[in-house]
């Protein structure tokens, strides 16, 4: 073993069962964009922390030797060299994204390192969320795969007027406003996953942008993968009874299921008219659940 495997050893087992992250605020999200690299902290359920898996000193050294020769400036943007981490109890941020970014700026001695702080949706978040519902139908939409368009083939929205433009650069697929304009007066909960780190605020405020009002953002989703067995189970519990109506909304493809009548329909979507096909589509089945 290693000094470096002896130290994220030690850095786990000093964090082991007496930390979590909390949510850092707008300003602090906004000002800090440097931090000592003492404040960054492995996270354990990384391949990265795991002494079986361990860190891949090949790519320390490819990133070591890159920032050295100034190659890293010119081939990564500003978000490529941060650091995407969290903020956590007691103190510091826990690593999320960029461990081995992290372990060549300590080889290197910078001793400040680029971040970007994000909030992720905890359990209880969507807990809460449940709580709040005042609906029994939902649709879900995948941020990544659905809601934001390629600007390439120019089926996008038009772009957000300045400053905006330049704070979210993604562009939403042209529809998709009318689309959950259209959810929101017929009464559905509209469930935005992606499992990207963004920070459920950055979501909320750029689809707020477009006129699609949702609390209901889950962010990094794959870590509930590993969430405890029971309180994943109770999430579970929670949408069945909460539900009777589910929509899952495709790229090319709408699934719509209703539980208390075991029914599940399919129904084709076309790209070059996914937003009408989407509206017509949950417009024919109401009518025929009347």
């Amino acid at each position: 073993m290693t000094d470096f495997d002896k130290f994220i050893a030690q850095e786990v087992e000093k964090y082991k069962n007496n930390s979590f992250p909390v949510k850092a605020s707008l300003l602090e999200r906004a000002l800090v964009r440097k931090v000592s690299y003492k404040k960054l902290h492995p996270n354990p359920d990384d391949e990265f922390s795991m002494p079986s898996v361990g860190p891949s000193y090949r790519i320390i050294n490819e990133y070591v030797q890159m920032m050295s020769e100034d190659r890293y400036i010119g081939a990564h943007s500003i978000d490529d060299k941060s650091i995407t981490v969290e903020k956590m109890y007691p103190d510091g941020y826990m690593i999320l994204n960029g461990h081995h970014r992290w372990a060549a700026y300590m080889r290197l001695g910078i001793k400040r390192v680029p971040i970007n702080i994000v909030n992720l949706t905890k359990s209880h978040d969507i807990l809460k969320m449940l709580n709040d519902s005042k609906y029994d139908k939902r649709v879900t939409i995948d941020l990544d795969e659905v809601i934001f368009g390629d600007e390439a083939d120019g089926n996008v929205e038009k772009k957000l007027p300045f400053p905006f433009c330049n704070i979210y650069k993604e562009r939403l697929r042209k529809g998709i406003p009318a689309v959950c304009n259209y959810l929101a007066e017929n009464g559905f909960d509209i469930w935005v996953y992606t499992v990207n780190l963004y920070s459920t605020d950055y979501v909320r405020r750029l689809l707020k942008l477009y006129h699609i009002d949702t609390d209901f953002v889950v962010t990094g989703f794959t870590r509930f993968d590993t969430t405890d067995p029971k309180e994943k189970k109770q999430l579970e519990e929670l949408f069945v009874k909460k539900y009777d109506i589910t929509v899952h909304i495709y790229g090319e493809e709408l699934l719509f299921v209703k539980r208390s009548e075991k029914k599940s329909l399919e129904f084709g979507l076309h790209a070059n008219s996914w937003a009408n096909d989407v509206i017509e589509v949950l417009g024919e089945i109401k009518k025929n659940e009347e």
